[in-house]
């Protein structure tokens, strides 16, 4: 029998991959009685999702409103952008160090699953997603610097920045190139290289967004002064 804790945590866990995958897109109503109905919950499990989602920057828990599914905080994304370029770039750097042929076969081997599943009729953006992720992990992993990725990784402005890029622009293969290219500066050691690739790499998915933004796109995003 799970108790109102498990109930709680299995509800802020499927709510939470639905503001992240932009299946519950920024600005939409969060209604307790709503999620309650959807649960089969009763209101004490309900409310404990929905202030560990609020304590995350998820939702906005308005008082005497309707409560809403956070606004993506573009300058805070842009911040949360220089932090990592400037992070990763040192990060891939020691990871060359190694000098590790399997830690780079590894590498190479994620993408070339990227590159297969792009050919599929079946293409699921969230594979991508996946596998885009796991080669960054990658070689924070092996420098041992797991938990600045897991720091970056915690960020819902950046991580639903990257899904809307996967599903708006679609501009698949530019990202895949981008890989082979920080591939290829892994092998020859290029040192000197790797703060450009890296920075236009994470930067591409927000400028792409920027190109397409629109009244539809701009409606995620907070609104400055708010």
């Amino acid at each position: 029998m799970s108790t109102a804790k498990d109930m709680a945590s299995s509800i802020y866990e499927d709510i939470r991959a639905g503001i992240l995958d932009l299946t519950l897109v920024p600005g939409s109503p969060v209604s307790e009685g709503e999620l309650c109905e959807r649960y089969d919950a009763s209101r004490t499990p309900v409310r404990t999702a929905l202030h560990r989602l609020a304590d995350q920057n998820l939702i906005d828990l308005l008082p005497y409103q309707q409560s809403i599914v956070s606004y993506i905080d573009l300058d805070a994304v842009k911040e949360f952008i220089y932090a990592r370029v400037a992070i990763e770039s040192n990060v891939i750097r020691d990871f060359i160090r190694l000098d590790d042929p399997l830690l780079v076969e590894d590498v190479s081997h994620l993408i070339r699953k990227q590159e297969i599943i792009l050919k599929e009729d079946s293409f699921n953006p969230h594979d991508f997603y996946d596998l885009d992720s796991s080669m960054h992990e990658l070689w924070f992993d092996a420098v041992h610097k797991d938990a600045l990725w897991r720091a970056f990784s915690s960020s819902a402005d950046y991580t639903r920045i990257r899904i809307l890029d996967i599903k708006e622009d679609k501009d698949y293969r530019s990202i895949v190139d981008d890989h082979i290219e920080l591939l290829e500066v892994i092998r020859k050691k290029d040192f000197g290289s790797v703060d450009a690739i890296v920075e236009r790499h994470l930067n591409g998915g927000l400028k792409r967004i920027e190109a397409r933004m629109d009244e539809r796109l701009a409606a995620y995003f907070k609104r400055p002064g708010k």
